[in-house]
C-alpha cells in the first residue's frame, strides 16, 4: 500500500494573502467568502508571522473520536482525511471542542467546516502562490509555496528546505530563524 501524502504549512512562507481560504470556500461552496473556507490564515502577535490554520489529518484523530453521532464522521481510506458527512451530523461541535489545532471551524451559519484534503487533490495547496526566492536579504527563502502536500519523506526536519539535500538552517547561519 503506498504511503499518505502529508499536508503541510511553513509559515515562515506564508505571506498572508488569504488565498487559500478563498479558494477552499470557492470550490467547497461556489463563493468566495473566507468565513465559509475550511482553512485561516492568523497572525499570532508574539511572532510576526502568518500561520495556516488546518487540519493536520491526524492518525488517531480526536474529532473522530470525539463523535457522538454514529458515521457522522469517518476516515477516507485513500488521503486518510477525516470527513464529515453533513446529512447525519447534528452541529453538537464537540469535534470543534476535540480538535487540538483550532482546525475544525463553524461557519456562518453554524456549519461545521473541515479540510477533506479535497479528495487527495487539495486546491489551497495548487494556488497558494511560492514566496519570491530571496525577496528580503536578512530572510533569504527559497521560493516555495507555504502550503504543501508531500510525501512523508519530504516533510522539513530542520528549516526549510532549500533545494535537494540542502537545509535552510545552513543558508540563514546565524539569523534568528
Amino acid at each position: 500500500m503506498a504511503r499518505r501524502k502529508i499536508f503541510i504549512a511553513v509559515p515562515e512562507l506564508c505571506t498572508g494573502c488569504d488565498l487559500c481560504g478563498l479558494v477552499c470556500s470557492l470550490v467547497k461552496t461556489e463563493t468566495v467568502n473566507l468565513a465559509r473556507a475550511r482553512i485561516k490564515v492568523i497572525r499570532p502577535n508574539d511572532t510576526g508571522l502568518y500561520v495556516p490554520v488546518f487540519c493536520r489529518h491526524c492518525k488517531a484523530p480526536p474529532c473522530l473520536d470525539a463523535c457522538p453521532v454514529p458515521d457522522a464522521m469517518y476516515m477516507d481510506e485513500k488521503t486518510g482525511a477525516v470527513i464529515i458527512d453533513e446529512k447525519k451530523c447534528i452541529g453538537c461541535l464537540v469535534c470543534v471542542q476535540a480538535c487540538p489545532f483550532g482546525a475544525i471551524l463553524v461557519g456562518p451559519g453554524g456549519e461545521v467546516l473541515k479540510c477533506d484534503l479535497c479528495g487527495g487533490d487539495p486546491k489551497c495547496v495548487l494556488h497558494c502562490p511560492p514566496r519570491p526566492a530571496f525577496q528580503f536579504r536578512q530572510v533569504p527563502y527559497p521560493r516555495m509555496s507555504c502550503l504543501q502536500y508531500v510525501d512523508p519523506d519530504a516533510v522539513p526536519r530542520k528549516g526549510i528546505k532549500a533545494g535537494p539535500q540542502k537545509e535552510m538552517s545552513d543558508v540563514w547561519a546565524g539569523s534568528k530563524y
